[in-house]
């Protein structure tokens, strides 16, 4: 796994070289304070037991650490063998000491042989939030990944307002995170949603304001939409 240093080093280079392009995005500043940190593991079905005693460790271990907030883990709904750790640490300081530390070295080596793929992880700060919380065992979790192209940054932005001032207002909202990707793609968003129940869930993606957002952003997106229904392994 790259060093937190050399992730920052590699964003420096790569917004040269993209040039023109990559200037139409607005400067997003950083801020130091609570950092998300989002790790996605994926593994080889058959292994799906123990990659959750694994990931388990690996929690446990990071909740002692210093400048840790919240250490979760994340079974997607549909997919039982991949997994998000989801995380807030203190700041950025805090997240480039556990990102080089024992505990996410040693989860890497173990993970080696079960693994589809090496583990991603990604380094966010909050856009808008609503307090932090520990996740509840029985609520739906939604982790959806938005990119947008080109100079669209901003009207992505603009898009989020009436969205999340509206989500939050909704029967069954338990928490509502939209996350920046920051430094190292500022056109990478990740909202993070928490429900009571899949129906209040359903109810949000089918209100008047989703549906507009939705609407609107589609003519931007790099990709597409990426919306997965996570439950929390406890």
């Amino acid at each position: 796994m790259r060093s937190l240093s050399r992730q920052f080093s590699c964003v420096a280079l790569a917004t040269v070289i993209a040039g023109p392009a990559m200037a139409q995005n607005p400067p997003v500043p950083l801020i130091e304070g609570p950092t998300y940190y989002m790790t996605y593991v994926e593994v080889v079905p058959s292994a799906t037991v123990r990659a959750i005693a694994m990931l388990k460790e690996y929690r446990d271990a990071s909740r002692k650490e210093p400048g840790a907030m919240y250490v979760d883990i994340m079974q997607e709904d549909g997919g039982s063998y991949r997994f998000i750790l989801s995380e807030i640490w203190q700041n950025r300081g805090a997240v480039a000491t556990h990102a080089n530390g024992t505990a996410m070295k040693s989860l890497v080596e173990k993970l080696k042989p079960i693994e589809l793929g090496p583990i991603d992880s990604r380094i966010h700060q909050a856009h808008s939030v609503t307090p932090p919380k520990a996740p509840g065992a029985n609520d739906v979790v939604v982790i959806t990944h938005a990119d947008v192209a080109g100079g669209n940054t901003q009207n992505l932005m603009n898009a989020f307002a009436p969205l999340s001032e509206a989500s939050r207002k909704e029967n069954g909202m338990v928490r509502y995170e939209i996350l920046d990707e920051v430094p190292a793609h500022v056109n990478h968003f990740r909202l993070f949603e928490e429900w009571s129940s899949l129906t209040a869930f359903e109810a949000h993606n089918r209100a008047p304001h989703t549906q507009t957002y939705r609407q609107t952003i589609l003519p931007w997106l790099g990709t597409p939409y990426d919306q997965r229904i996570y439950k929390v392994v406890n």
